[in-house]
C-alpha cells in the first residue's frame, strides 16, 4: 500500500442566523465554521470525489414535530422501515432469466441501484447503507478487475464505504487479472459474489429473490 496520499480541504463558513420561535424575541444563534480535511490513498485518488452537503437542523425549537424529537423506537423504526421496502426498492426481486454469470447483467442492475440511491432514497436511512452495499456487489461483480482494467465512473453521491468494497479493494492486488480472465475463476467469483447478494438483499427483501411467475 503507497504512503502517498491525495488531500481534500475545504473550510465552511456558515452566515449568522437569529431565531423568533415561539414568538419570544429574536436571538443570535451561534454557528462556527467547520474545518473538514480528508485524505485519500493515492491509489483511490483517481476516482475519489468527496460530496458535502449543508442540512439545515433547528437546534432551538423543541416542539414534538422536530426532526430531533422522535419518539418511535429503534425496533419500531426497523420494522417501519423493513415494512416499506417491498414497495421502495424497484430493482427488486429481479426477474426470471437474469443471469448472474455474465458481468453485463449485473452492470444493468447496478446502473439501477444506482440511479434509485441517487434519486429516491435518503442518506441518512438505513436503506441508503443497505443499498451502497448492494451497489458495490453488483458494480464488482459486473466489473470483477476493479479497481483496475476498466470501468465507468459511478455517481460521487455514493460513497466507497462498505465491508464488501473495503474488504475487496484491500485485497484487490492479490487479483491475478490473467487468472481472473480465464472462465473458471471468473465463473466462481460470480457465483460467490451472488451468494453474499443473496444474504445481502434478504435484510430488506425476505422474498424469493428472482421473480416467480
Amino acid at each position: 500500500m503507497s504512503n502517498k496520499v491525495t488531500h481534500f480541504l475545504t473550510v465552511i463558513n456558515p452566515e449568522s442566523r437569529s431565531d423568533s420561535s415561539d414568538g419570544a424575541p429574536l436571538q443570535r444563534i451561534l454557528l462556527m465554521p467547520v474545518h473538514i480535511s480528508v485524505s485519500v490513498a493515492e491509489e483511490y485518488g483517481p476516482f475519489t470525489s468527496p460530496v458535502m452537503e449543508a442540512i439545515s437542523v433547528d437546534l432551538c425549537s423543541t416542539c414534538s414535530n422536530s426532526p430531533l424529537m422522535d419518539d418511535s423506537t429503534p425496533s419500531q423504526a426497523n420494522n417501519d422501515l423493513s415494512s416499506q421496502a417491498d414497495d421502495i426498492i424497484p430493482f427488486l426481486p429481479l426477474r426470471r432469466t437474469f443471469n448472474y454469470i455474465n458481468p453485463m447483467e449485473w452492470a444493468t442492475l447496478s446502473k439501477e441501484i444506482e440511479e434509485w440511491l441517487v434519486n429516491d432514497v435518503d442518506t441518512r436511512s438505513q436503506l441508503w447503507t443497505w443499498g451502497c452495499n448492494a451497489f458495490w456487489l453488483t458494480f464488482v461483480a459486473a466489473y470483477p478487475l476493479f479497481p483496475r482494467g476498466k470501468w465507468p465512473m459511478w455517481d460521487p453521491h455514493i460513497p466507497v464505504e462498505g465491508t464488501f468494497i473495503q474488504e475487496w479493494l484491500g485485497r484487490s492486488n492479490d487479483i491475478d487479472a490473467m487468472k481472473l480472465e480465464g472462465e473458471h475463476s471468473l465463473v466462481a467469483l460470480l457465483n460467490d459474489i451472488w451468494a453474499e447478494f443473496n444474504r445481502h438483499t434478504a435484510l430488506f427483501h425476505p422474498l424469493p429473490l428472482l421473480a416467480v411467475d
